[in-house]
């Protein structure tokens, strides 16, 4: 992932923003220096010698990659204005954009697809696949949005309807006890959480990926990019904790009040359990 424009860092030269760029500098070589380990062990190492170096490694790529999220959220305004949606540079566009897609699911399971279509001009469900009905609920929540932040959200929303779009499956006739099973079930959680992962993935490619690349290469950037996605969101399914998300009621402000305490809940374990 990641954007495919030039643009200018939202917190560009807020010293906190200097410390996440140097750290994922470091990360990117301790990734290229596992990578070569890991392809071409070195003949004058022993197998045990190897894997300590590469458990070092391990641990280094680990710290660096909490450094650069702390380091991140604290130059945006610290972990509660961002998980609260107070900071326009990280925060806020995720907020909005996971509120209109729960709201538009809630809707839908209340008042009936059909209905919820037809206000948004769509008079009819005939000839309709489960993908249209999909692929509308997509621009749909992305509608109405612009910024950097809002981009990161909305970048990070398609992941979330690609997972939907697999619990859903392909009768249209089910869609709406779908929907009902994913908002008042467990699968709710992890779309949220997976969507907050992405969204802080997708904020150091935005900030970082360009700097990197120039500094280190196209390959080793990716490289070290693709290894920060899986931890992040590794490190998330590993933390699952928290209030039960059944219990939650999606018409009251609980709803909302929920999504925040999450989002802090995570931007806690992304930044090694510490601000």
């Amino acid at each position: 992932m990641g954007t495919s424009h030039r643009h200018t860092p939202t917190v560009k030269g807020e010293p906190n923003w200097g410390k996440a760029s140097a750290a994922l500098t470091g990360l990117v070589g301790d990734v290229e220096e596992s990578d070569d380990l890991e392809q071409n062990p070195p003949e004058d190492k022993t197998p045990t010698q190897v894997e300590k170096r590469q458990n070092q490694l391990g641990k280094r790529i680990t710290r660096n990659y909490h450094t650069s999220v702390r380091n991140l959220v604290k130059a945006s305004g610290g972990r509660h204005k961002v998980s609260s949606g107070g900071s326009r540079a990280l925060g806020h566009g995720g907020i909005v954009v996971i509120n209109n897609f729960i709201s538009a699911i809630r809707e839908i399971v209340s008042n009936g697809l059909a209905t919820w279509l037809q206000q948004r001009g769509i008079n009819s469900l005939e000839g309709k696949s489960c993908q249209d009905i999909i692929d509308f609920l997509r621009q749909y929540i992305e509608s109405g949005v612009a910024g950097l932040d809002s981009t990161a959200a909305n970048e990070s929303i398609e992941s979330v309807m690609d997972r939907l779009d697999e619990l859903v499956g392909d009768n249209v006739d089910e869609i709406e006890d779908k929907f009902d099973a994913v908002l008042n079930g467990e699968d709710i959680k992890d779309i949220i959480d997976q969507f907050f992962g992405m969204y802080i993935y997708v904020h150091l490619s935005q900030n970082f990926e360009e700097k990197l690349e120039y500094e280190k290469g196209s390959i080793a950037m990716k490289n070290a990019m693709n290894e920060v996605k899986e931890q992040i969101l590794d490190d998330i399914r590993v933390g699952r904790t928290g209030r039960d998300v059944r219990t939650v009621d999606w018409s009251k402000p609980e709803g909302k009040a929920f999504i925040q305490a999450e989002f802090e809940r995570i931007l806690f374990i992304l930044q090694g359990n510490e601000d």
